[in-house]
């Protein structure tokens, strides 16, 4: 389901619909139909006019950038044989899986998530949780972009609570991994477990598959298991979909829309 606030449906109209002045009246028209709304969102002139008009990026939400560029990415990777990928040594190489990446931007409800997904952190948080433990009380800050304390939040939070958190967990380790790929290629360093410290996309990859896949067991969202289950299967071409994005149209947006690992 599409999250598209006025301002959207304003400037994809604006942006489409050139040859009318009408606007009120086709938002107006197109408002909750997403029928009618999907096909406009393919259209090449949103890009074109949010890589070339800076206020552009001011008028729109988050979703509906990423909703626009991932389609965009889709559009590209049909014609290309490869996406590039980091190694561990964060040198970029040619992986021949561009027409995979793309089958999987195709699904329709794995695109909206990623781009609600990517929406989600823009708005990132930390405090410090106070919780009774073998008759003690103890005392940890955690921030929702580490993956370490989110790992041990899993532990103490109540029961109910963990399929959510479980979800964002795989979202967070495809965030990092997809988003910030040279953030995780450049720690290749022995470590104690996969959770500890610093984190290689290898870490990511086995985390954001065991957790989605968890996610998606217990999740009561019954619209999003199939997602889900997809992004555990896929979560490789998922990662790949958001390593081109973010080379290719977010790499100067990156500190504008979210906050760096380092920071975490």
């Amino acid at each position: 389901m599409h999250h598209f606030s006025e301002s959207d449906l304003r400037f994809l109209v604006e942006t489409i619909a050139t040859n009318r002045r009408d606007y009120d009246h086709i938002v107006s028209h197109i408002r909750g139909k997403e029928d009618l709304i999907e096909p406009m969102l393919d259209d090449p002139k949103l890009t074109e006019r949010l890589f070339r008009d800076e206020e552009a990026l001011v008028r729109v939400t988050p979703f509906m950038l990423f909703s626009v560029l991932l389609r965009r990415l889709r559009s590209e990777l049909k014609n290309e044989a490869y996406v590039l990928d980091l190694d561990k040594d964060g040198k970029r190489l040619p992986v021949f899986e561009g027409p995979a990446v793309a089958e999987t931007l195709s699904d329709q409800q794995t695109l909206d998530y990623l781009a609600a997904m990517l929406s989600s952190f823009t708005r990132t948080n930390s405090g410090i949780i106070y919780w009774k433990e073998r008759s003690a009380w103890h005392k940890r800050r955690f921030s929702d972009i580490d993956l370490d304390d989110m790992v041990e939040l899993t532990r103490i939070i109540d029961p109910e609570m963990r399929p959510a958190l479980f979800q964002r967990i795989a979202d967070l380790a495809l965030f990092l991994s997809g988003i910030f790929p040279e953030h995780s290629a450049h720690f290749s360093g022995p470590r104690k477990t996969m959770f500890s410290a610093k984190h290689t996309l290898k870490d990511y990859e086995q985390a954001g598959k065991r957790f989605y896949t968890l996610a998606s067991r217990e999740t009561d969202q019954t619209h999003w298991k199939p997602v889900l289950g997809t992004l555990a299967e896929k979560f490789s071409l998922a990662r790949l979909a958001l390593n081109s994005l973010s080379d290719r149209y977010v790499k100067t947006l990156r500190m504008q829309y979210f906050r760096s690992p380092a920071e975490s």
